[in-house]
């Protein structure tokens, strides 16, 4: 069926692979603010891929389905949540997804949706992999399609205009990454207009040579793929805050929101016993986000100034506190995810308020079948107590399936990450 004429705005097509293609934007009709031409695209990638495809039609006008569903009216919210769920349905490992832009800096712009800090053992390896991919495409896209267009990747070239810090899928990627400990990765690949809707677009033979091109490069620089499961490496060194301070977040000024800058009162700066563009750690509950520092008299003590695009991969919002300290390294210490931090991968239909691990993950936690545990989901929501925790041999590290009277009660979409503590 064409995408053209589907009467359902969802278009989902399976794959074989743990890989997700998804276009939440796409648009087929002129004049009208959305995607146009990304849903074919999609489509042929996912299918060179072998990955699972969810295409999303003429809805952009009425519903970004790529924000956080909790910040949507209720009369439209049903359209994120089904988008969330059916890219996470199949727990991929590699995340893709194709948007539109008219006014990036690069005529390909592709980015993580979050900052990736080169001196990180799990995060070094995601940025090689970027690199690679960085070094291919342009040569790549000439070789097909006959001109050299512009490429991006951020977090390699920070003048990419599309980041996509405000993406909600990209943040449950970070969050399965930082706080879960999974082996993850995501492509947020926005492309210009005469890539998508120029006349060369509606030929099938250009559909495919793009398609062939992305496919072939993402491959290259991703395979081999994680397998379920799969976890981030162990810290031999780690950086932590030093003589952490709390203080409240406040807006950053306009010259600063594109920067990756977090700016105190002098009087906070000699208090942190930091200079002007030392590298510190903002911390916010379990989330941690490595940034730099600077001093301005804008800002009052006792607060500081953070990037709406910095404050979003620590789940901040303004007038939240989050310590912030100097960073120093230390000795191996154990991994964050001793903190109990899984990712919901299924909902199951059950009355009750269970939640499911694997026989390892329980034994790690030191609970015992039917033990009451907390849970919480997204960090502004209350936690939901007197959860019954279950055994699955099936499950992978990390992973947990819940009940759908959990699932509705902590409003969670599958993906996101869910953290547990014993019940006092």
């Amino acid at each position: 069926m064409s995408i053209f004429t589907l009467s359902d705005h969802f278009q989902i097509v399976p794959g074989s692979q743990p890989i997700v293609v998804g276009a939440p934007h796409h648009g087929t009709r002129p004049n009208v603010a959305a995607d146009r031409g990304a849903g074919p695209i999609a489509l042929a990638l996912a299918q060179r891929l072998g990955a699972r495809a969810v295409v999303v039609s003429d809805l952009r006008r009425t519903v970004d389905v790529n924000k956080n569903p909790l910040q949507l009216s209720r009369l439209v919210r049903s359209h994120a949540l089904r988008y969330q769920n059916e890219m996470f349905r199949q727990r991929p490992s590699l995340i893709i997804e194709i948007h539109g832009h008219v006014s990036g800096q690069y005529d390909v712009e592709i980015t993580t949706g979050f900052d990736l800090d080169p001196h990180s053992a799990a995060d070094a390896p995601y940025l090689e992999r970027l690199a690679r991919l960085k070094q291919q495409m342009p040569a790549a896209l000439a070789g097909r399609l006959g001109r050299r267009p512009s490429v991006g990747v951020y977090p390699l070239d920070r003048n990419v205009e599309k980041t996509a810090t405000n993406t909600f899928t990209f943040q449950k990627i970070r969050r399965a990454r930082s706080l879960a400990g999974l082996k993850w990765y995501g492509l947020h690949i926005e492309l210009n207009a005469a890539m998508r809707t120029g006349p060369q677009a509606k030929k099938p033979a250009y559909i495919n040579a793009l398609a062939d091109v992305f496919a072939a490069v993402i491959l290259d620089a991703f395979a081999p793929l994680p397998d379920e499961g799969d976890r981030l490496p162990q810290l031999t060194v780690r950086q932590t805050a030093v003589s952490p301070r709390t203080l409240k977040i406040v807006a950053a000024p306009a010259a600063c929101v594109s920067r990756n800058i977090a700016i105190v009162h002098p009087d906070e700066l000699n208090k942190l016993d930091a200079l002007d563009g030392d590298a510190v750690l903002l911390q916010n509950g379990l989330e941690e986000l490595r940034s730099v520092i600077a001093p301005s008299h804008t800002v009052q003590p006792g607060q500081i100034a953070v990037p709406a695009r910095l404050r979003r991969q620590i789940s901040a919002d303004i007038n939240n506190r989050i310590a912030v300290g100097r960073l120093t390294a230390v000795a191996a210490q154990p991994a964050r995810t001793a903190h109990n931090s899984y990712v919901l991968g299924a909902a199951r239909p059950d009355s009750g308020r269970h939640l499911w691990l694997s026989p390892d993950d329980l034994a790690q936690a030191g609970w015992d079948v039917g033990q009451a545990i907390y849970a919480q989901g997204q960090p502004h929501l209350l936690p939901v107590n007197t959860i019954t925790a279950q055994s699955d041999p099936n499950l992978p590290p990390r992973i947990v399936s819940a009940s759908g009277r959990v699932t509705d009660r902590l409003s969670l979409t599958l993906g996101e990450v869910i953290t547990l503590r014993q019940c006092s």
